[in-house]
């Protein structure tokens, strides 16, 4: 890596295990910017939830938030800071492809894989859901979680081997 070359921490996970919380942290410790699509699409699309959220509706809007996200990013990492990413990245297909465009773009890439035991994150969720705190975004539904649960691409081995592997203790 050169001194010019920045690097895209991205942040993925499954539902609830703490990404955002992480992603605060290192952004602070690394002098970074910090993005979470999360927030992204509540500022954009929040007032156009539909009654019954489904994938079809997410994931078209999530990949419009990435794309602009990505978009600033890279000026940001032009300009020789860190960025951190949390963008779902729920599929595999989707590390691979912004770990590209971070590469073709001249930069280093470092993945976070945050994790927790799946009882810890619902009941983290439903926390959330009533707490509405510093990393609460929008209400997260029973279904919601279920519906992000099974979308949700658990990292292989060799991507494991690529990551930096965040477990979140239990609470």
């Amino acid at each position: 890596m050169n001194n010019d070359q920045r690097t895209a921490h991205l942040i993925y996970g499954p539902t609830g295990a703490g990404k955002t919380t992480f992603a605060r942290k290192l952004a602070t410790e690394v002098n970074g910017v910090r993005f979470g699509v999360d927030e992204w699409m509540h500022a954009l699309f929040g007032d156009d939830v539909p009654e019954r959220m489904d994938m079809s509706w997410v994931m078209p809007r999530v990949a419009r938030c990435q794309t602009q996200i990505w978009s600033v990013a890279q000026q940001i990492l032009g300009t020789g800071t860190d960025v951190v990413l949390e963008l779902g990245l729920l599929r595999k297909v989707d590390r691979d492809s912004i770990k590209a465009k971070v590469e073709q773009a001249g930069h280093g890439v470092l993945f976070h894989f945050v994790d927790a035991q799946l009882p810890i994150r619902r009941q983290r969720v439903l926390r959330r859901n009533s707490e509405r705190g510093e990393t609460y975004s929008f209400d997260v539904t029973p279904g919601m979680f279920e519906a992000m649960e099974s979308y949700f691409e658990r990292p292989t081995e060799s991507e494991l081997s690529g990551s930096h592997l965040v477990r979140v203790p239990q609470e």
